[in-house]
């Protein structure tokens, strides 16, 4: 197998951060030191453009050929949020076609476009030499996110696409999710996360995480509350060095299996998820209850079929959010019957309780209340990722 280890996605996500305002010199100084298993000789820097409104140009990562044995693979690494210029783009969510011709953030998807002829230079045969073997993309927060636009990308190409992503944020809508969970070989793709990061639970429905269907790590957070400074590369994911891929599995699938046996304990399998939500001790701003808030909420959409109803024709112009659509489905749900009236009400409860405004009584589930508490948990949760980002910025 191909893959990276866990410790070189850690260093080289890392080094992409040092490609920021250095020259290529420099950056070669400071990544041999760290990096011997990549080809110092074939270092190519990627200048990138951030910005909500006006574009600033700096560096954004690097490419590189492997050593060794492995030269015919080359590396992607491009880096997380290091300016304000940076938060705009992470900040601009509103959707728009990316290089599948999927839907995604376009914030992620303008910054990918600044570079992307860079990229396919660096890759054509003419400069290279050879057709790759195997293509590395990897990076931390928005640089996870930049990383998973390029190995979809590649993929597109029909290159041996490899996917390695540290907090990323979200990228894309379902669609494109769905798309590249078809386009990649399931163990090409490795997606680390920890359970109190809240920028890997970020940009809010209609974005998951893409793909959705495997390569999920979950890191050490549990019950701690949601915390900006874990979703630092050296704060929250510190632990994934000198670990192997398989442990990182195995921890993640025992975590897994703990957020499962919550939302439908054995002792109780009539009861519906958000039953038993609400009954969770020490609930408000749990980084693992805004995780089972998630999964509960992309359940019952699924069951519903409704996520496929979601529509980005108007999403960001204020005529009709996909909030909107979501209560409307949802109140509808609602009204079916009184099984689904009660799980509906108990998601409803359930996001009070992260809140910690449990004691707030809800009246009914129309779509003007659904509408209500999911407008407070995307403020919450928006607010909290901006605080996190903002601490890269510094």
């Amino acid at each position: 197998m191909n893959q990276l280890t866990p410790d070189q996605i850690y260093l080289l996500s890392d080094g992409a951060y040092k490609a920021k305002g250095r020259d290529l010199a420099a950056l070669k100084d400071q990544l041999g030191i760290s990096m011997p298993f990549i080809d110092l000789n074939s270092l190519k820097l990627i200048t990138a453009t951030s910005g909500l409104i006006t574009p600033v140009s700096s560096g954004f990562g690097f490419m590189a050929q492997l050593n060794g044995g492995r030269s015919r693979e080359i590396v992607i690494a491009t880096r997380g949020t290091q300016s304000l210029p940076d938060v705009g783009t992470d900040l601009n969510t509103i959707p728009a076609p990316g290089p599948t011709g999927h839907y995604i953030h376009k914030g992620f998807g303008t910054t990918f476009k600044s570079y992307v002829r860079q990229l396919n230079e660096f890759i054509k045969l003419q400069n290279l030499g050879f057709t790759p073997s195997a293509v590395h993309c990897m990076g931390h927060s928005l640089g996870g996110a930049l990383a998973n636009l390029n190995a979809a990308a590649c993929a597109e190409l029909g290159l041996n696409s490899y996917l390695y992503t540290v907090a990323s944020p979200r990228v894309g809508l379902v669609p494109y999710a769905e798309h590249l969970s078809k386009k990649m070989n399931a163990n090409h793709v490795h997606r680390v996360a920890n359970e109190a990061d809240v920028v890997t639970m970020v940009p809010c429905y209609p974005f998951v995480h893409s793909p959705y269907v495997h390569g999920t790590y979950l890191l050490d957070g549990g019950w701690l509350k949601i915390n900006p400074m874990v979703h630092r590369l050296g704060d929250g994911y510190a632990s994934m060095v000198g670990a192997s891929w398989q442990q990182l599995q195995s921890t993640s699938r025992g975590k897994q299996q703990h957020l499962e046996n919550s939302m439908y304990p054995a002792h109780n399998k009539g009861a519906g998820p958000f039953e038993q939500l609400i009954k969770v001790p020490g609930a408000m701003f749990s980084g693992r209850m805004l995780k089972l808030i998630n999964m509960a909420i992309h359940d019952m959409l699924s069951r519903l079929g409704a996520q496929s109803l979601l529509s980005v024709g108007h999403y960001g112009s204020g005529a009709f959010t996909v909030l909107d659509q979501m209560s409307e489905i949802l109140a509808r749900y609602a009204q079916a019957s009184l099984r689904a009236k009660k799980e509906v009400a108990g998601m409803l409860g359930a996001v009070m309780a992260y809140l910690g405004r449990s004691a707030v009584v809800l009246a009914d589930a129309s779509a003007a209340t659904i509408r209500w508490v999911f407008g407070l948990l995307h403020q919450s949760v928006t607010t909290m990722a901006r605080q996190a980002l903002q601490l890269l910025a510094r």
